[in-house]
């Protein structure tokens, strides 16, 4: 499958985070000043676990409670987020342990050439890659989460590459007596796991938490098996005025996947893998050291970590071409550290002030090999690549609250060197220097108990990577994943965001909702290449390239009501338009010219201002609901409808896109005593709709070399059967610890 082996290239790149960020909290003053709202401040770490994304900030902000997070036992971020307003997955590797995140037209995926600008962190520390910006999923210690922070818009106060939205991952901690949990599930498709931990705390402060987990599937697809190995520990000790806290985990994940299927095999086999033989083997390991001390009328803080990974991938290619293996490993030490003040003026004002430093080192190696044993040779290394890459960034915010009514204002200076050294040709090393300063202000004034209006201006910035400076020359495109060069360096993307919003938090009921834009410039895509007089089947080369002018502009609103009795029930709903704002030509398999191949789609794709981004739906609409059946049990219910999407490789928006889609999930659980049971179903009414879509050759095609839509079929029906038991001090879920918020 040719297409996929281009988009796979970002599976030979080594996955390494390199920079520790700064996520907002919410403090309130310690003073009785009790007419002031709470204080935002745009923070670095919490006494009890990590950084915080405050709920008064001026943007959209959803929080996602250890309740909430245990719904439906997720295995990766994606499980967790899919019935958040505004965001949608898709597969297009074939593997539920690597589905793509897009949220407001960008994206956080394990998959390079996509305009990825949404930031992910546990408890701080940045895990995006720095490659392309991409997040390794299936890394991230989600059975030990308590809670999930998610600013969606302008990040940029929060650290790199933010363009597009936040998401903080804040680990468990522990609380009490000693106690702990065990778990045990199964279900379709030979899925099981096993989780275990112990947590708890001293009255002098301390505290601790040790938990590890196993996770196994055979995936209802030829060949698309997962394997996890995870563990994860969490130490502090917390005063009035000062603390430390170490946090390290262990993961390591197999998986292989299926990828995209064509048009006329989905329909009539939907579970077939036209590349069996791929594989990605990870495993990385992170430590990491936080500590505070109140200095003067303040607080000093500072975040320290360091992560290993490596990485052991293997593509096998459809067509009469070498199979690609690559291996890449990486070293990342980063640190945060800065100074916040809060002092009440008098009963109506108050002033938080904030100023700090991020920054990181990571040594990044790339080794490629062409494996040609299918033709009787052996393995050919191509591409030998070193990038020590470093950052700094300097960052002041301040928020001044009078009366019901807080102006925020902060800026950010960075500061990227993103070097490349050819090993197997030193002619061809060069280095990228990126420096950009990025301010926001913004506004929220309170306009009923509980309610406030916001509204924010700010701009961001996302300098370009490894991989897409090391091809980014349209008259030497990249054999993908063969080859990287010494390219002339792309633009970084400059992004500009508006938003405006209200929400209100009540004893029985919330509501909110926000309307923004994005303007960007110089957007980094991946453009396929293939020679007309190629041959047939050969290798297909690819360069990223900026484009002038992209928009981003929609509505999320969403609602949500409790009753007393326990039951509850949600719903939102989101609009999206992501356009290309200069025109472009952007080449795709589509558009081939090639006599010997097949193609019902002759016509090019030219982009004009006004056309849709590939892969965004426009329309999303979610709702559930929980009832209590007695004291002991509970149903509930959630629907997602995604709507249409132009596939990838369309975007001049000349075809039919994928047609929108419904799936609903379905769970049960039952407490008795310390034990609990639950049945949980996703994708209930077994929808067979595809969920990606993009333009490939497909070399099998028995009349022939033929061009065809692409598609990933949605997952099939699953049935899963939990039991969870607690053991020691008070009966409690996965989530006891958090900051306690």
């Amino acid at each position: 499958m040719i297409g996929r082996s281009l988009f796979m290239a970002g599976a030979f790149l080594p996955l390494a985070s390199t920079l520790a960020a700064q996520q907002r909290d919410s403090t309130r003053s310690d003073t009785t000043a009790h007419e002031l709202p709470p204080i935002e401040v745009v923070g670095s770490i919490q006494p009890a676990a990590g950084p915080t994304i405050g709920s008064g900030v001026p943007a959209r902000v959803t929080r996602l409670s250890a309740e909430d997070v245990d719904a439906y036992e997720p295995r990766v971020l994606s499980d967790a987020v899919k019935t958040v307003a505004g965001f949608s997955t898709y597969d297009d590797l074939g593997s539920p342990y690597k589905l793509n995140i897009s949220s407001r037209g960008f994206y956080s995926s394990p998959v390079v050439g996509l305009p990825q600008g949404i930031a992910v962190f546990l408890d701080g520390v940045r895990m995006n890659e720095p490659e392309a910006s991409q997040v390794n999923f299936d890394l991230l210690p989600m059975d030990h989460i308590s809670r999930i922070e998610i600013l969606s818009g302008n990040g940029s106060l929060l650290g790199r590459n933010a363009l597009g939205g936040a998401v903080n991952l804040v680990t468990t901690r522990g609380q009490g007596p000693a106690s702990g949990t065990v778990e045990l599930s199964g279900g379709s498709y030979g899925a099981a796991r096993g989780e275990g931990s112990v947590s708890g705390s001293t009255r002098g402060g301390a505290d601790w938490y040790a938990g590890g987990n196993y996770n196994r599937e055979d995936g209802w697809r030829q060949e698309t098996g997962a394997e996890q190995y995870q563990g994860f520990v969490n130490l502090g000790k917390l005063g009035a005025t000062s603390g430390v806290r170490f946090q390290g985990f262990y993961s390591n994940s197999y998986t292989r996947a299926a990828g995209s299927l064509p048009e006329s095999v989905f329909e009539a086999s939907a579970d077939s893998n036209l590349t069996t033989g791929d594989y990605e083997d990870l495993w990385a390991y992170q430590g990491s050291l936080q500590a505070y001390k109140q200095a003067g009328l303040g607080r000093a803080a500072a975040t320290i970590y360091f992560r290993r990974h490596r990485a052991e991938r293997y593509n096998v290619n459809q067509a009469d071409n070498p199979d690609a293996f690559g291996i890449s490993y990486n070293d990342s030490f980063g640190y945060t550290a800065d100074y916040r003040w809060t002092t009440v003026i008098n009963d109506r004002t108050a002033l938080s002030l904030r100023a700090g430093v991020d920054g990181s080192v990571t040594r990044v190696n790339i080794d490629i090999f062409a494996d040609s044993t299918k033709f009787g040779g052996g393995k050919e290394l191509t591409t030998e690549v070193r990038s020590p890459l470093w950052d700094l960034a300097p960052f002041v915010a301040a928020d001044l609250t009078i009366g019901r009514v807080t102006l925020s204002a902060g800026a950010r200076y960075d500061y990227v060197r993103v070097p490349f050294e050819n090993v197997l040709d030193p002619s061809q090393d060069t280095t990228g220097v990126y420096k950009r300063f990025n301010p926001r202000v913004g506004a929220t004034m309170e306009v009923i108990p509980g309610g406030s209006v916001f509204a924010s201006w700010g701009q961001a910035f996302r300098a370009p990577a490894v991989i897409e400076n090391a091809c980014a020359d349209p008259s030497t495109p990249c054999p993908l994943p063969f080859a990287l060069g010494d390219d002339p360096p792309l633009e970084p993307v400059k992004a500009s965001t508006f938003e405006a919003g209200f929400r209100y938090a009540g004893e029985r009921y919330s509501f909110s909702g926000s309307a923004y834009y994005t303007d960007v410039r110089d957007d980094i895509f991946l453009t396929p290449f293939r020679d007309s007089g190629a041959p047939v089947g050969s290798t297909i080369d690819g360069y990223f390239v900026n484009l002038d002018k992209t928009r981003r502009s929609g509505v999320e609103v969403a609602a949500a009501y409790r009753l007393p009795a326990g039951h509850s029930f949600y719903a939102n709903y989101a609009y999206t338009r992501a356009t290309f704002q200069s025109g472009a030509s952007l080449f795709s398999i589509r558009s081939t010219d090639d006599p010997t191949v097949t193609n019902p789609f002759p016509t090019g794709n030219d982009v004009v201002p006004g056309n849709r981004f590939p892969l965004v739906p426009d329309h999303q609409v979610k709702f559930g609901a929980l009832a209590k059946v007695g004291d002991h049990v509970s149903v509930g219910a959630d629907g997602r409808y995604i709507g249409k999407q132009y596939l990838r490789g369309d975007e001049g928006n000349v075809t039919a896109p994928l047609d929108g889609y419904f799936v609903a999930d379905a769970r049960v659980a039952v407490e008795v005593g310390r034990w609990e049971i639950n049945g949980i179903v996703t994708n209930l009414f077994q929808n067979k709709s595809a969920v990606f879509g993009s333009f490939n050759i497909n070399q099998g095609n028995p009349g022939g070399p033929t061009v065809e839509r692409f598609l990933t079929p949605n997952h099939r029906r699953t049935l899963r059967l939990v039991v969870r038991t607690a053991f020691g001090g008070p009966k409690a879920h996965r989530g006891p610890g958090g900051d306690g918020d």
